[in-house]
């Protein structure tokens, strides 16, 4: 018998193309969809989790509120908080404290190589993270001072195929002995590095190291109790604070009034931070509420495509009630019925799994692209549970949905069917609700992606208070650093390098804060973001003066004792013209401060996430830069970049000329919701073209149907026009009413997402109509193709059987 039903509904596939491709094919697509975005959803999930004691690691953040600042969330802490907690507090079993110093050339002997990420540790760091060690103890290759680990790839590069444990290697004037080769790290761990060096190498330099407060430059992670309580232990931090930083004698302010101290567990510290700043090791840090939405659009796009199966089965169905009335004359039994068309949609689902797995597998290469992703279909090979299930949920489905046409059409006497007594009222009304459904979920994921396109415009576009195009950054060191006045000269002779400037830190990120006073009736304190440059750092950057004036070589009080501010800044200070007003470090003598010179209109120095904070920037020739900048000519960039490198290599031959643009740096700020736009924008397109496909099966049923009532309306004089608008208006009164109805859900929504941002655009009605318009346009062009054919066609042909 299940021979029998498979051969029939072979049969009515090969009969009814178009319905069957259409089926098929947009379920197959909705399962694609939601493949890929499972394997994305995955992938952010899996980050961190090969450490097994994941549950119990915590990260110790901070909130600081400083006044003359924004309240800030940091994933920053002291050198001796760790310490501290783990010596009063049993629930701290242990502690790694983690500290980047960035990019570092190793040597052995003449050969050297640039590592993107050497990190300081703690030596309980190998028992704390799982991450593989393939030669060397884990218990002590990080105890002695000087003691480094190289991963397997820097390993190689560096010693080649030699024994590394034991070889001595040089970083600077610093020896270190390799104890260990790590596995390279995965692309899931938020913890990014390319050698470990021992903490206690600095902690030999500074014994005070692990008794220092008062300085946040580190990341401190603690392994908790197993079943602590922690919100609990983070109300004990206050008197820790207090305990371990006495307020000075005299002094009326309490540490409590600037820092709280809360743990973020491992699990959250990648997809839960992005409320959190001076994040500087989160590798790939995403927006988590992104992948709710995720999962919603997925579960979206499956919804349509499941109705879209559903209400074609069904309209479909509609239209085989004479072969249920001849089958019935000749004896199949109601069940036999059910059976037959219970086998016929199942087969469909089981096509379209197998057909959606394909496309996605076509998919993957673009979709790893747009998302800078390495995913990969192997993944449910490694878990065949989940194939089994996606495929299982498709056949339910599937069957499911052939359960209410079999039950409807069987459930009529034989007699009325073949009379053309059947009704067809209550099964349309549901297929409009289905209709109303897909274009709904449609419509909501346009104007979605509509916001989402403003948004990002807005961002990329928004005048930010600088110029941030074609600025070149370099990368320095100690040598650049000694050579960096006839640097920047050699480097300006360049025809095509418009100018050359440095600083301690780079836009984009935050910038380090410190106390700073300022004299009115009497010396105040705050604590603004504050920045040093080099003298022409506002001009290079065509940063716009309001007040005051920019930084002078020609005044040597410039030079540690004049100070460029910010507007909001000026506006926290309080005063009328804070140009002239005495200010300074907090570490300079109340009688010896500088003067604040100028005020800089506000600059978005961070991402557009975060409100504009309070900014200090000054000259000091005599600390260190961290980065040279170096604008160049836009229609010359390959020759400012051979004149800079060329210039670089000769004046700092120890150092690789590494460099990087700032207009991407800013674009990476934004790396969450881009991903986000990438991916609802596709699932949009997706979700408009499967509910267009379903729009376009059922206009072809509803068409066939009417083709006599076509007929009559032509003969007695019923134009082109008349006769498309009657067969199109009631599809188009669905699509209006989808709008109404998820027009005010779309708007919470999407007003939700935008408080993401401190700088954002404002919902209007334009948006909305847009969206509904588009939507609105393609269901009336996927209708016209049918309607119009039957409005074109010979009445004759309609009405001859009649």
């Amino acid at each position: 018998m299940l021979r029998n039903y498979i051969k029939i509904a072979f049969r009515n596939f090969r009969n009814n193309k178009i319905w069957s491709f259409i089926n098929v094919f947009s379920l197959a697509f909705g399962l694609g969809a939601c493949i890929l975005i499972y394997l994305f959803i995955q992938d952010e999930r899996s980050f961190d989790g090969i450490h097994t004691k994941k549950d119990q690691i915590y990260r110790l953040d901070e909130v600081q509120s400083f006044p003359g600042t924004n309240t800030q969330n940091v994933a920053l802490s002291m050198p001796g908080m760790a310490p501290a907690l783990k010596r009063d507090y049993p629930e701290v079993l242990d502690y790694s404290r983690y500290f980047g110093n960035g990019r570092q050339v190793l040597r052995k002997d003449d050969t050297q190589t640039l590592i993107e990420e050497m990190v300081l540790v703690d030596s309980s760091f190998l028992a704390m993270f799982d991450f593989p060690l393939l030669k060397g103890d884990r218990a002590t290759a990080l105890l002695a001072p000087n003691s480094i680990l190289l991963t397997e790839t820097v390993a190689t590069r560096l010693l080649g195929q030699q024994d590394a444990l034991g070889t001595t290697i040089h970083i600077g004037e610093d020896q270190y002995e390799v104890t260990g080769i790590l596995a390279d790290v995965s692309e899931s761990s938020h913890l990014q590095f390319d050698a470990l060096v021992s903490m206690s190498t600095l902690i030999s330099e500074r014994p005070t190291f692990n008794t220092q407060f008062g300085g946040n430059f580190l990341v401190t992670y603690l392994l908790i109790k197993d079943g602590t309580d922690i919100a609990a232990l983070e109300k004990k931090m206050p008197e820790f604070l207090m305990r371990c930083m006495p307020p000075d004698e005299g002094s009326t302010n309490v540490i409590t009034d600037f820092y709280k101290l809360y743990f973020q567990q491992l699990e959250d510290v990648h997809l839960a931070s992005m409320d959190i700043e001076h994040d500087y090791h989160n590798y790939r840090k995403f927006n988590g509420s992104y992948l709710g939405l995720f999962s919603l659009v997925g579960m979206f796009i499956l919804l349509i495509a499941a109705v879209n199966f559903m209400n074609l089965m069904t309209a479909r169905a509609s239209h085989r009630w004479k072969e249920v009335g001849v089958r019935k004359t000749i004896g199949a039994q109601r069940s036999q019925m059910f059976a037959q068309f219970v086998v016929e949609s199942g087969l469909m689902g089981v096509f379209s799994f197998f057909l959606g797995c394909l496309l996605a597998l076509l998919a993957l290469p673009l979709l790893n692209r747009l998302l800078d992703r390495e995913l990969t279909l192997l993944h449910f090979l490694e878990h065949p549970q989940l194939l089994l299930g996606g495929l299982a949920g498709t056949l339910g489905l599937s069957m499911l949905a052939g359960v209410y046409p079999s039950y409807y059409l069987s459930s009529f006497k034989t007699t009325d069917i073949l009379q053309g007594g059947q009704t067809d009222s209550g099964k349309s009304l549901f297929r409009s609700g289905l209709v109303v459904v897909q274009f709904g979920l449609a419509i909501g994921m346009i104007i979605s992606t509509l916001i989402v396109l403003q948004q990002l415009n807005y961002i990329n576009n928004k005048d930010i208070g600088f110029d941030k195009n074609h600025i070149l950054l370099v990368d320095m060191n100690q040598s650049s650093q000694d050579v960096y006045r006839p640097l920047k000269e050699e480097l300006l002779r360049g025809s095509s390098i418009l100018g050359v400037t440095a600083s301690g830190q780079r836009l984009g990120n935050n910038f380090h804060q410190w106390g700073f006073k300022v004299r009115g009736d009497s010396v105040r304190s705050l604590t603004p973001s504050n920045v040093h440059v080099d003298y022409d750092y506002l001009e290079v950057y065509d940063m716009e003066l309001v007040s005051g004036r920019g930084f002078s070589q020609e005044r040597p009080r410039d030079d540690g004792y004049a100070f460029v501010i910010n507007e909001a800044f000026a506006k926290e200070m309080g005063f009328e013209d804070p140009i002239g007003v005495e200010a300074g470090h907090a570490w300079y003598p109340d009688d010896s401060l500088g003067t604040i010179i100028g005020v800089v209109r506000d600059f978005n120095f961070n991402s557009l996430h975060y409100a504009i904070n309070t900014l200090s920037m000054v000259v000091h020739t005599d600390w260190n830069y961290d980065e040279l900048s170096i604008k160049v000519d836009g229609n010359d960039i390959p020759g400012a970049i051979a004149h800079a490198e060329k210039t670089w290599n000769s004046m700092v031959p120890d150092w690789p000329f590494q460099y990087s643009f700032l207009d991407e740096h800013f674009e990476e700020l934004y790396s969450s919701e881009r991903q986000m736009r990438a991916v609802v924008t596709s699932m949009a397109l997706l979700a408009i073209l499967i509910a267009c496909m379903g729009l376009f099966g059922l206009a072809a049923i509803n068409t066939e149907k009417r083709m006599k009532e076509v007929g009559i309306r032509k003969v007695l004089g019923a134009s082109v026009q008349n006769i498309m608008y009657h067969l199109s208006k009631s599809f188009a009164l669905l699509v209006i009413v989808a709008f109404i109805i998820v027009a005010p859900l779309t708007y919470w929504f999407m007003q939700g997402w935008l408080d993401n941002f401190a700088d954002r655009i404002a919902l209007g009605p334009m948006v909305f109509l847009v969206g509904f318009l588009l939507a609105f346009l393609i269901a009336i062009c996927t209708l016209s193709y049918h309607t119009s054919r039957a409005a074109l066609g010979n009445p004759i042909e309609a009405l001859k059987d009649d």
